[in-house]
C-alpha cells in the first residue's frame, strides 16, 4: 500500500479563469509529490467514506489527511 502525506496548501492563479484556487501538495512515498485542487476534496470528501483521487502515480483513498493506495 502507498502513502501520499499532506505537505501543504497553496494558492495558485487558475490560467482559464484568472481568479485564485487553492491546490493541496502531497509527497508521494516514493519520491514523487503531486497536488489536487482542495474545491474538488471538499466537495467529494465524505468522513463516512474515503475518497479516491486519481493521480499519475495510481488510485489513492484518502483518509484523515493521507491518500492511500491499495
Amino acid at each position: 500500500m502507498f502513502k501520499a502525506k499532506l505537505v501543504k496548501e497553496i494558492q495558485i492563479k487558475d490560467p482559464e479563469t484568472r481568479g485564485l484556487k487553492w491546490v493541496a501538495i502531497y509527497k508521494h512515498e516514493n519520491g514523487g509529490m503531486f497536488g489536487v485542487e482542495s474545491d474538488y476534496l471538499d466537495k467529494v470528501f465524505d468522513n463516512e467514506a474515503p475518497v479516491l483521487v486519481p493521480d499519475m502515480f495510481g488510485i489513492f483513498k484518502l483518509n484523515d489527511g493521507v491518500l492511500l493506495n491499495d
